[in-house]
């Protein structure tokens, strides 16, 4: 796929490099030129896929003119209280598509349910995706929850038509239901959905002055993960990133200033930054005046301005390695920095020191036995106050990992350096071994909480009978492990060869538990 240029009009016209400049970029005026400005941000979000993916669902929906008289027939509950008595909702399931549907009970405390009150196909398979991956705020713990306001407003949608939103979490509900029952025209019916709602949204998007809602950044969230989960093109890595980076720009400092905005905002800029973390991309610069109105003893808060500090020093790190690389950047600028990564870890592992951040590490070989098929993978585990606990540890570890990464990078570039003193390089050396080290201490510490993440295992310490059924918190378990468990088992990170292959059984056990052992291959990192 052909790069989408930024660049301004008239370097686009004559085919050049654009440097971007604002308000006008360096060529035109060394041209004496009236640089006629950029394209509109909006009509750039999502640009990788929107085009093919609508015409294909329009190539469909065209191939299948049966669907619509079928559809009629039949039509969900959800759509029931929309304004428009003739509206056939477009991502509502045919006949043919709910039959082949393998749905458990509606109601598992009735013994029946009358057909007149069981819910709809299309609102069962949402309610499955909603039970599996919501998670919801624990005052106990602490735990700010994940997606928790993603049933309400999915219950707004279907009052107010916001089909965007609507479209894309029947997309992400379709397709988790067909890779666990490995059904095509599901799966094909979950991808016409969010083409619908890439379409949907670019159009709430390009409306003149508009400040985008809470729905269309759920939306951007929801699409995120549906091709987190779903989709296997590396085109697509960081799309979405910059599309919610652009929704958070226009929704100004104003959101964080109400209980559902800040949720919000902690849950897009969350997974905006860990793409930029796995992509090596670089960091917002909106961020830091967003962080600096915060709280930063706050929790959340806290998590997240600590993985942009770390986000900072690997653009620093990269930028340090071309420089290396080309000879204008020496070893001492190596180890200077490198001593201002040691300074800003130690302050992000103090701060975890404090009392809500505990957990209870056991011994493997004081525990009664697992079952053979969930054996652990470390001599000891990890139990944290709740899976959400769990994760955000994961995530400060992982993105320390690329930390520590990026700058093994450099000292490893600087010890090539010619003419070293010996001093200069035992110091490098020294470094080059601690940095590995850190490295697998955290890689050891994300594998040790595994059996809690995937249910093996609760915060009490007792075992799951897999003899009963699965566990019920697998599926959001095994969404939180995705990452951390990619970068421990990458062949691009130092970790020991014993913990890649403990990662590879892990992400085994991930691709099983969520449905997508098919499907998923290496589209891992979120």
């Amino acid at each position: 796929m052909s790069r989408f240029s930024r660049g301004c009009l008239r370097c686009r016209q004559r085919r050049v490099k654009c440097d971007e400049g604002k308000p006008s970029c360096q060529r035109c005026i060394n041209r004496n030129e009236i640089c006629e400005g950029y394209r509109d941000e909006s009509t750039i979000v999502f640009r990788h896929e929107t085009v093919k993916v609508i015409e294909h669902a329009n190539a469909a929906a065209a191939a299948t003119p049966s669907t619509g008289s079928s559809r009629k027939s039949r039509r969900s509950r959800s759509t029931d209280n929309l304004s428009s008595t003739t509206f056939a909702d477009p991502s509502d399931l045919t006949e043919e598509e709910a039959a082949s549907l393998d749905l458990p009970r509606a109601f598992p405390w009735m013994k029946t349910t009358p057909a007149h009150l069981r819910p709809a196909p299309e609102d069962e398979a949402v309610n499955r995706f909603m039970d599996k991956y919501v998670m919801c705020p624990c005052n106990e713990t602490s735990s700010p929850g994940f997606l928790e306001h993603l049933p309400c407003l999915f219950q707004d949608v279907n009052v107010e038509g916001r089909f965007a939103l609507r479209w894309a979490v029947r997309a992400a509900a379709y397709a988790d239901l067909s890779k666990a029952q490995s059904n095509d025209a599901l799966s094909s019916k979950a991808f016409h959905c969010y083409g619908m709602s890439l379409s949907a949204l670019g159009e709430s998007l390009s409306e003149v002055g508009k400040v985008p809602d809470d729905y269309d950044l759920m939306t951007a969230v929801m699409l995120d993960i549906f091709e987190t989960f779903f989709i296997e093109d590396p085109v697509m890595r960081g799309a979405h990133a910059q599309g919610m980076a652009q929704i958070l720009r226009l929704r100004g400092s104003d959101q964080i200033h109400s209980p559902r905005g800040w949720s919000l905002f902690r849950l897009a800029h969350h997974r905006m930054q860990k793409q930029q973390l796995a992509f090596n991309l670089k960091p917002l610069d909106e961020s830091e005046h967003w962080f600096n109105q915060l709280d930063e003893n706050a929790p959340s808060v806290r998590l997240e301005k600590d993985a942009f500090q770390i986000s900072q020093t690997c653009e620093r790190a990269r930028n340090l390695q071309k420089a290396l690389a080309a000879g204008t950047s020496t070893a001492f600028q190596v180890l200077e920095m490198v001593h201002e990564l040691m300074k800003l870890d130690q302050e992000v592992v103090r701060w975890r020191q404090r009392p809500e951040w505990t957990f209870k590490t056991l011994k493997v070989s004081d525990l009664p036995k697992f079952d053979s098929s969930v054996q652990p993978l470390t001599a000891t585990i990890q139990l944290h106050a709740d899976l959400w606990m769990a994760y955000e540890w994961n995530y400060h570890r992982t993105a320390r990992i690329i930390a520590h990464h990026q700058v093994l990078n450099c000292l490893k570039i600087a010890i090539q350096s010619p003419n070293l003193d010996s001093l200069t390089w035992e110091s490098l050396c020294l470094l080059i071994e601690r940095f590995t080290g850190t490295i697998h201490l955290l890689a050891d510490e994300i594998l040790s909480t595994v059996p809690q993440s995937l249910g093996d295992i609760d915060h009490l310490g007792r075992l799951h009978d897999h003899q009963t059924g699965p566990p019920r918190c697998r599926s959001i378990g095994a969404y939180l492990l995705l990452w951390p468990i990619k970068i421990v088992k990458s062949t691009e990170f130092a970790t020991t060869p014993e913990q890649k292959r403990s990662g590879q059984v892990a992400f085994e056990r991930i691709r099983e538990y969520t449905g997508m052992k098919s499907h998923l291959g290496t589209l891992s990192v979120i």
